[in-house]
């Protein structure tokens, strides 16, 4: 896929397997990545979906619109519009749907390990966190007047990715650009994407993948805020952002001892 390209689930064929629940339509295929991650839109009808496994990959969820239930390893969650769910590599999950409605999610999938380019950032995991809810986390400050919620990170299991939500006002997000790789989803309201002398227009649904060291800019044109889910690795904090001339954005967190921010320099100028 090529560098902030704007698609939906619209402009890709979902495919079903036989005697499935849950037809995936591929937006993010991980070509182009430092370590590729892929994201796909996962649409469940009424039924119990076949047992996944991924050894490779942990999975970061968030749940768009409908609701259902998450059986995961030992765990069990009930899944609705705001939940963002983690999957590690290795475990079985299973969705289940028991109304008419859809459930509709995104889901990124995240190598796991780590490879050269996210293992200098790689942090010691915590429990293994389930779910989390949009809303019960603090905000924290990231560019311009823009605002974030993590929602999955190392503290909840995710070693090697962050999973949060943005909320971008009126004022919109300056040019900058991030030294991870980054899947970015819509989740309400309107805005356009710039990148280079190219502009497109986002809506819920609008997925797009910013690669380390691409200068864009995301505007908000509509008359609230601008609600964009982030999944990037290595993880760390959204606030991490350099402006054109490479200087530290406003509320820059920088979570590296020397070492990590010279091997991870390293790594990215290879890439």
């Amino acid at each position: 896929m090529r560098e902030g390209l704007v698609r939906t689930e619209h402009d890709v064929t979902a495919y079903r397997s036989p005697g499935d629940s849950v037809s995936e339509a591929c937006l993010v295929d991980g070509a182009g990545y430092a370590e590729a991650m892929t994201q796909r839109m996962m649409r469940w009808t009424r039924g119990r979906c076949r047992a996944r496994v991924d050894s490779r990959n942990d999975q970061l969820i968030y749940v768009l619109s409908g609701r259902g239930h998450l059986y995961a390893g030992e765990q069990a969650a009930i899944l609705g519009a705001g939940t963002a769910a983690f999957v590690p590599a290795g475990e079985s999950w299973v969705v289940e749907v028991e109304g008419a409605d859809d459930l509709l999610a995104s889901c990124a999938s995240v190598p796991a390990p780590p490879g050269p380019s996210a293992v200098a950032l790689q942090k010691e995991a915590g429990p293994w966190h389930l779910t989390k809810v949009l809303g019960a986390q603090v905000r924290q400050a990231a560019t311009s007047d823009r605002e974030f919620e993590v929602l999955h990170d190392p503290s909840t299991g995710s070693s090697g990715a962050t999973q949060f939500m943005g909320f971008i006002p009126q004022t919109g997000a300056p040019k900058h650009y991030h030294l991870y790789d980054e899947i970015c989803v819509i989740i309400r309201g309107a805005g356009a994407l710039h990148v280079g002398d190219t502009t497109q227009e986002l809506g819920p649904g609008s997925t797009f993948h910013v690669p380390p060291r691409l200068l864009h800019a995301v505007e908000n044109t509509g008359t609230s805020d601008l609600w964009i889910l982030g999944v990037f690795r290595p993880a760390g904090s959204a606030a991490a952002a350099y402006y054109p001339d490479g200087r530290r954005a406003p509320n820059y967190v920088d979570e590296r001892s020397p070492r990590s921010r010279e091997s991870m320099t390293a790594a990215i100028s290879c890439t």
